[in-house]
């Protein structure tokens, strides 16, 4: 089973530049069908605070690109986009569709990034989401959400076997990312999967470094700095054989479980 990352280099608040940039890394790819693509938050403006920018129309044409991409590589497609603007305000999201372009999950970025006081944008969700991906179960999550274990935990908890963080995470903090990409897979004895932007925008450098980790927590890839694609196949079956071997998750599983019934 193959996960391909798609760590692209996002030209600041341009979506038909980066609908066009993300297809063109795909086509150069060779994307076996079936696959899980991952593109970074945002991936088709870049961090912006302009809800007039970022916002999608109702038709939500950033979503369309993502649509089209399932479709044309006949495999599931996760990015990050924002939503319509409602009461003043937006929601910073990783959505996914199927490769008939059918919609499998919706999730709200649970801790917008307070220092740039994102949360006046683009406030808060409110829980974990799931989705299958030929028989995988999926947890997405978007770039400071990784700071917080334990918004993890409640995805394990449920049965996710891979998390996918979606970021435009900066090279300044860069080893941090790689670091608790790693921790995340290893506490919750899951594949998890790092996509994060490359290039600049105004005042932040970023060098991208997508990466991702086993349920042991060994590196399935890293990248450098450049614009590319990065695949890797993934042993489903191995991470099942290991939960079932290794208690840790059913320790904390019955451990929170006690606290409660306590």
């Amino acid at each position: 089973m193959q996960v391909a990352v798609v760590q692209l280099d996002i030209s600041w608040e341009s979506k038909a530049a980066n609908h066009a940039r993300a297809m063109e890394l795909l086509a150069a790819s060779d994307i076996q069908p079936g696959s899980l693509i991952v593109l970074p938050e945002m991936f088709d403006t870049g961090f912006s605070m302009k809800l007039s920018i970022t916002a999608q129309s109702q038709q939500r044409e950033s979503e369309a690109a993502l649509r089209n991409m399932a479709k044309r590589f006949q495999s599931t497609v996760l990015g990050g986009v924002v939503g319509p603007v409602v009461d003043g305000k937006a929601s910073n999201q990783a959505v996914a569709f199927s490769p008939e372009g059918e919609e499998l999950v919706r999730y709200q970025k649970q801790r917008p990034f307070s220092l740039v006081r994102e949360g006046d944008h683009y406030p808060a969700g409110d829980g974990e989401q799931l989705f299958d991906w030929n028989g995988v179960s999926v947890a997405p999550f978007v770039c400071y959400d990784l700071r917080f274990p334990e918004l993890f935990r409640p995805a394990a908890f449920r049965g996710a076997e891979l998390f996918a963080v979606i970021a435009c995470w900066p090279a300044v903090r860069s080893e941090h990312w790689v670091r608790l990409l790693q921790a995340r897979a290893i506490e919750n004895l899951a594949i998890t999967v790092g996509s994060n932007r490359c290039g600049e925008e105004p005042g932040l450098v970023f060098d991208g470094r997508s990466c991702a980790f086993d349920q042991m927590g060994a590196p399935l890839f890293e990248a450098d700095a450049a614009a590319q694609v990065l695949k890797t196949d993934i042993d489903i079956e191995a991470l099942r054989r290991w939960r079932k071997k290794f208690p840790a998750l059913r320790d904390a599983v019955s451990y929170a479980e006690g606290q409660t019934s306590s």
